[in-house]
Order: C-alpha cells, then structure tokens, then sequence
C-alpha cells in the first residue's frame, strides 16, 4: 500500500521527480525515472531521458561553480539544496528549486538520487520586478532618486581616485504646474514619459539618468569635461524644444531649464557637485527659463 500511495504521490505532483543512479564515471549519473510534471515542464518524452545524463538540461546560464557543487556532493553519496538554471526541450530556461537526497537500500547501501524540483520562475520573475522597483522610477523608466544618488556616489569616488572628469546637469521642465493643471494629470505623466526619452536620445549609454523630484531630473555625465557637458546640455535643451508632447488630442509644448557643474578638487562627495549643478539651474529659472546655465 505505502508504494501504491508512493507511486502516486509522484505521478500527481506538480513538483518534478528525477531519478538518477550512482554511476558518476562514463557520462552519469544516468536518469532511471522522470515524473510527469518532469516531461510537461522540461518538453521531453520520459523514453528520450532515460539513460540520458541530467547535464542534458543544461545550458548557456547554467551556473557552473553550483554544478560544481552538486557533482562534489554525490561523490560523497550525500545529499544538497539549491538553485539552478535548466533548459527545456525548445531552450526555455527554467530556474528550480532542486533537493537532490541519496536513497538507501536495507542494509545502508547507496542505491540511486531522487532529486525533487519545483519551478521558479515566476517567482524570480517577481524577484526581478521587485529589484526593478527599488532601483526604477515606474513613471518614467530612469532611476529613482536613491538609487541614482548610490550610483552617483560611487561614480565620484572612481573619478576621484583615478583622477577622471565627472559632470552633473540638473534638468526641470518650465511651467510644469501649469501643464497638470490645464491638461490633467494624465496628460502630466505622459509629458515626464516623452521628456524622458527626448533626453535618452541625446545622451550616451555611459551616462546615467535619474528622477531626483516630480518634474526634476539629474544626468550623470562620467568622463565629461565642462566644455563638453555645456555641449550636451545645449543639445539636449533643442531636442526637448523639438520632441512632439502629444497627450490625447493636445500639442503641448514643453521646454526645460538646465545646470550644469563639474567635479573640482574642493569637492568631498558628490552632494557638493549636485548642489552647484541645482544653483546653475535656479540661475537659468531666474533669467528667464529654456536655457543652459554653468556652475561658478
């Protein structure tokens, strides 16, 4: 009765079974048995894996060092838990949970591995959404402010070790309040969103864009001189004039207020780059908006 209740357990599951011998020499451990959670996940028929090596599976993204470790564990008979990359039959990458336990006859002999796997997928998919949330501006697609302020800062220490140019340009779009409160909201962010990509098209992969407040945005600009900066931020100034700000069945037109500052040696951290950058900027509001100002 218990291997009736056994059999079925592993028929019925969603977790996938594999069973391999003990054979590590000569292309093994060899499979003997899959599940068929295994064959609707993984593509392949249960007659193509058996005798087959569970390295089959791997691939491109397979991680190497934890193949390492698993093939070190069932030399010493015992079991692991970890995390793994494998491949279906049509290449999908699929991450598992994989127990691997070692299966013992009566008399304590090793006889075979069953390694018990689950899907998970969707769950680094979650993962990844997640880290995209703590790094990402939603709205708009460029960093969020703590996570630009971390890259910056680690940027400035790398110029100030090595002695290399690093430029900020702070950006603010003219009359933001007055575009929420004509055209909606609505019409507002999709404002932010085409400002983003005007910007990204004048700008290098280098360079880092972040949403430091609600219409106000900072352009890293590693191994820019000032010259160089003021160039950009000129371009980057007609681009925005230019790009079509189209919300609904309105043109609106939009423009932005830019400053710009360099790294200097009295610089301690990189607040105090970012502080000249925001004065150049209040500088360029003062005298009239649409236009690039310098940091003193």
């Amino acid at each position: 009765m218990i291997d009736k209740l056994f059999e079925t357990l592993v028929t019925k599951t969603d977790d996938i079974v594999v069973v391999f011998d003990t054979n590590l020499d000569d292309g093994g451990p060899h499979i003997t048995y899959v599940n068929p959670a295994f064959e609707k996940l993984m593509g392949y028929p249960a007659d193509e894996m058996i005798g087959q090596s569970p390295n089959l599976l791997n691939g491109p993204n397979t991680d190497k060092q934890t193949r390492y470790k698993i093939n070190r564990a069932l030399r010493k008979g015992k079991g692991i838990r970890t995390e793994l990359q494998k491949y279906s039959k049509n290449g999908q990458a699929h991450w598992l949970d994989i127990n691997i336990v070692p299966l013992h006859d009566d008399k304590g002999k090793l006889q075979c591995f069953a390694s018990i796997e689950r899907d998970l997928s969707r769950y680094k998919k979650m993962e990844r959404q997640l880290a995209n949330m703590a790094l990402f501006d939603s709205l708009t697609g460029a960093l969020n402010r703590a996570a630009f302020m971390q890259h910056a800062e680690k940027e400035f220490s790398r110029a100030k070790r090595y002695n290399r140019s690093l430029s900020v340009m702070m950006i603010d779009i003219d009359h933001f309040k007055d575009v929420n409160d004509r055209y909606g909201h609505a019409a507002g962010d999709h404002v932010l969103q085409i400002f983003v990509e005007a910007i990204e098209e004048e700008i290098r992969s280098t360079d880092v864009l972040g949403r430091v407040g609600g219409e106000e945005f900072t352009l890293l600009l590693p191994d820019t001189t000032i010259k160089s900066a003021s160039y950009l931020a000129e371009r980057v100034r007609e681009r925005i004039n230019k790009y079509p700000y189209i919300a609904g069945v309105h043109l609106i037109e939009i423009t932005a207020s830019l400053g710009v500052a360099v790294m200097t040696k009295k610089d301690g951290d990189f607040k105090d780059i970012l502080n000249r950058a925001d004065q150049a900027l209040y500088k360029a509001k003062h005298a009239g908006r649409n236009r690039v100002k310098l940091a003193a």
